[in-house]
């Protein structure tokens, strides 16, 4: 009996390895985790391709092959290599695959892959938040020293195949020694863990031809859009790198396809638990960000943050902050199950598929916050004179809502003449209702100079507490989609171009191009002094005249733009990626000469080409492979974000007209938020085989 052994390489057309490697490389930072008030961080990756073989490569191969892996000398590019050893007399022999011949002998498959890589980064700046007594420093310098040892492994015999793919991560001294007993903790001086994606068992053709079932660890990747998809929802987002994003976690899961026609299937997965998404690791800053008020209503957003800049003033001295914020996953109960199908194949040689999913939001609301009170001192230790008399500590638990999603997925190639390249292009599109979610606000007595009695917060000023809790995310459908096209010109040029409608953080109520009134609050306080702020706005319960706001649509729009150059007879790569916020950013502030001085609340907009309203990804790479499986790169993700000004007019004109540095805040912005981790230099060196 042969044993055929073939090495992974790749079925992909130039364009879409490009393309690939392009998604593959994607630097998006990005999700700014405001927990505590908001909850709020090579196309083809994610591709699953119907295909008239059931037995065929699962569709996250390509996102799990080594990169950089190279056919054998002689072999054409993007064919498999086999290696066919022949066992027990047998002669050597290549076996056509596909075959429909029920008396053909089985043979033991072996697929296989491996990598070492190596990843070195350095943060540029220093990035922190909060007051000095809350404050959050991520430092700049040594940002990630990760070592990866990884491998895929397929073992088909006959009908029955395993799969293996999994990672072993050795980390550079990087995690923070509080004691000296930690010197004596391995696991913070020489940190290490396994990553196993994907660990599963398939039987193809199970008692009908066509009929395929698959239960372990898995990742099932249903969208088509490049990184950006919101119809892959079975398995939750890995965002902890943000070099890395759009790569998915591993879930144990039950799948099962049934292929009725050779170009048309239905697949149904169960997923018995819900796993959550992994958050960057700098998304601790965002934990200072209280002013990030969740609710709907914005009257009552501006009488909390009336009454918390009045209880931070001088008179009272005790500004709010976040003691804990703690997750609540489902139980693993039958209720929590989560459920996905599909139904996909091909018309007129265009990849088309609608599917369904049934599940929860990978990123977490806050549905319950309760404060007590810090009596003890903090101080300025640059200033101090300055400081405060006790702190208002708020603990926030969060939930992740239940949602469904009905997803439309289109993809194929548009032919433009026989001299010109076809225009590929994909459409994802996800229609998501999600559960309505509310936030109980409750408190211990707070004995301050204006005493506060124990008991839950008075939403709708009745002089009762309780009432209507306010309202986190409505039960409003909302749309996600990406549309994108991407095109070769000649064997050195490769554009992709994306208009993608939803981040994946962003989850609530939104409408298409912006229609919607559903914002979201990414900064927050009072443009008044500390009296008016007490006497007319705090004790009078109503903060119109007070609060100040930026604001974005909860579901935004961004431009993704990407474009490699390839040169040194294909060895070198030049990429250059680009992730661009459209919106801009709404401040809304109480203006009293407005209205022929009756005063009124305005709105001014500040566009994406503003200082205010700018916020960008650039990712400029180069990489050289040396062949052989090497390959060699380097560098940088810039986060940018606009600024605002907090001075007055005379610190303006002091300082020549301009907003002093110190003054100016780029806090609120998507990709200039401190919680995104700011800008990184990386170096990363790699061998496959």
């Amino acid at each position: 009996m042969p044993i055929r052994v073939r090495a992974l390489g790749t079925s992909e057309t130039p364009p879409r390895r490009v393309a690939r490697w392009l998604a593959r490389a994607t630097a998006l930072a990005g999700v700014a985790w405001s927990a505590v008030a908001s909850a709020q961080p090579a196309p083809t990756a994610s591709t699953e391709q119907p295909s008239p073989a059931p037995e065929a490569v699962p569709e996250d191969a390509a996102e799990n092959e080594p990169s950089g892996a190279e056919p054998a000398p002689g072999t054409p590019a993007g064919e498999a290599v086999e290696h066919v050893v022949a066992r027990d007399g047998d002669d050597a022999s290549t076996e056509e695959e596909g075959t429909d011949d029920e008396d053909e002998v089985p043979t033991l498959e072996l697929k296989y892959g491996a990598k070492v890589q190596t990843d070195i980064r350095f943060r540029m700046e220093e990035m922190q938040t909060g007051g000095y007594y809350n404050r959050l420093v991520l430092k700049k310098g040594v940002e990630r020293n990760l070592n990866l040892v990884g491998g895929k492994l397929e073992v088909k015999y006959g009908k029955v195949s395993a799969v293996v793919d999994m990672d072993l991560a050795l980390a550079g001294y990087r995690m923070e020694l509080e004691s000296f007993r930690d010197l004596g903790d391995q696991a913070k001086v020489d940190p290490f863990w396994f990553d196993v994606r994907q660990a599963y068992l398939q039987v193809s053709d199970l008692f009908v031809k066509g009929l395929d079932l698959r239960v372990g660890q898995q990742i099932i990747a249903w969208g088509v859009g490049d990184q950006f998809n919101p119809t892959n929802n079975l398995n939750s987002p890995n965002i902890e790198d943000p070099l890395l994003f759009g790569r998915q976690l591993g879930n144990v899961m039950v799948r099962l396809d049934y292929w009725f026609t050779p170009e048309w299937s239905h697949s149904l997965v169960v997923v018995p638990l819900f796993k959550p998404a992994i958050l960057p690791s700098s998304a601790y800053l965002g934990l200072t960000a209280v002013d990030r008020l969740p609710f709907e209503d914005a009257a009552l957003r501006w009488r909390v943050g009336a009454e918390q800049a009045a209880a931070a003033g001088k008179v009272l001295g005790h500004p709010t902050i976040v003691g804990s914020a703690t997750p609540v996953a489902p139980e693993p109960a039958f209720d929590n199950i989560q459920v996905g199908y599909r139904l996909a194949g091909t018309v007129l040689g265009q990849d088309v598929a609608l599917s369904y999913y049934y599940g929860r939001s990978p990123v977490p609301l806050p549905y319950a916050n309760h404060t007590h009170q810090d009596p003890t001192p903090t101080c300025n230790p640059d200033d101090p004179t300055q400081c405060t008399q006790g702190l208002l500590v708020t603990d926030v638990s969060l939930t992740y809502p239940r949602m469904h999603v009905y997803g439309l997925n289109v993809a194929g190639e548009i032919p433009l003449g026989d001299e010109a390249k076809a225009l590929g292009y994909r459409f994802e599109g996800a229609l998501v209702v999600p559960q309505r979610s509310t936030l109980k606000i409750t408190q211990d007595a707070l004995p301050l100079a204006l005493p506060q009695p124990a008991g839950e917060y008075d939403y709708d000023d009745d002089g009762r507490p309780g009432g209507p809790e306010p309202v986190v995310v409505d039960s409003t459908p909302f749309l996600k989609w990406t549309l994108g096209l991407d095109y070769g010109i000649g064997d050195h040029l490769f554009i992709n171009l994306q208009w993608v409608h939803g981040f994946v953080d962003e989850f609530g109520a939104g409408d298409a191009l912006g229609m919607s009134d559903k914002e979201a609050v990414r900064e927050s306080g009072v443009l008044s002094d500390a009296v008016t702020t007490l006497f007319d706005c705090a004790l009078n319960r109503d903060g119109t005249h007070c609060a100040r706001e930026v604001l974005r649509p909860r579901i935004a729009d961004y431009l993704v733009l990407g474009v490699d150059v390839h040169m040194f007879q294909q060895h070198g790569l030049l990429r250059l990626f680009t992730i661009w916020d459209l919106d801009g950013y709404t401040e809304e502030f109480w203006n009293p000469l407005a209205s022929g001085g009756a005063g009124e609340r305005v709105r001014v907009h500040h566009s994406l080409f503003s200082k205010e309203g700018f916020s960008a990804v650039l990712f400029p790479q180069f990489s050289y492979n040396f062949g052989n499986g090497l390959e060699l790169a380097a560098g940088a993700l810039l986060q940018l974000g606009g600024s605002t000004c907090h001075a007055t007019d005379e610190e303006i004109a002091a300082n020549d007209d301009e907003c002093p540095a110190v003054l100016r805040t780029a806090n609120y912005t998507k990709f200039g938020d401190p919680a995104t981790g700011g800008s990184v230099f990386f170096t990363r060196g790699s061998f496959n085989f």
